[in-house]
């Protein structure tokens, strides 16, 4: 199962070859998910395929000024750099937003990355739970291109506050 790769925009896809990726790419995951799987990760199809499909791709933004963050860090597609060690994160993201999370790599600020079983993305690890896109390549798209706001899902820190900041 690959993804269809439907929702992404022309300057994303130009991004994704730049960096040799091509339709129908097919990147040996096992490493990662024999190392992941030992830690308590669960595969989903969803992760399988995203990985599978963009698996050790580092991408550039571009765009870096999103409309209420600054959008400097490449998004790397890489499972061991997000989960590795870091199983606690998935454990939390299962307590605060329900379902299996899986690690995909790594976005702005080294926050690690992770998709549930049904395509949701989210972006964790530094006191928030933002959110990226509704399936891989939404989020793909969003952290390319910065086109919208960045959503703060939940503040893990009791005494933090949304970052970004909600609009009032």
């Amino acid at each position: 199962m690959l993804p269809a790769h439907h929702g992404l925009t022309e300057p994303v896809l130009a991004a994704l070859k730049s960096v040799g990726w091509t339709p129908g790419r097919t990147w040996d995951i096992s490493a990662w998910v024999e190392e992941l799987g030992s830690q308590g990760y669960k595969l989903s199809d969803v992760a399988e395929a995203a990985l599978k499909s963009y698996g050790n791709l580092e991408l550039r933004p571009l765009n870096t000024a999103g409309p209420n963050f600054h959008n400097d860090d490449p998004l790397s597609f890489d499972p061991i750099l997000a989960g590795s060690g870091h199983y606690p994160l998935a454990e939390e993201l299962s307590r605060e937003l329900k379902g299996s999370w899986y690690p995909l790599g790594e976005w702005i600020s080294n926050a690690s990355v992770f998709v549930n079983e049904s395509g949701w993305v989210v972006a964790t690890g530094l006191g928030w739970i933002w959110e990226l896109g509704s399936s891989v390549d939404d989020a793909l798209d969003f952290a390319l291109r910065a086109h919208r706001p960045l959503m703060c899902l939940k503040v893990l820190d009791p005494s933090g506050k949304p970052w970004p900041p909600r609009p009032e």
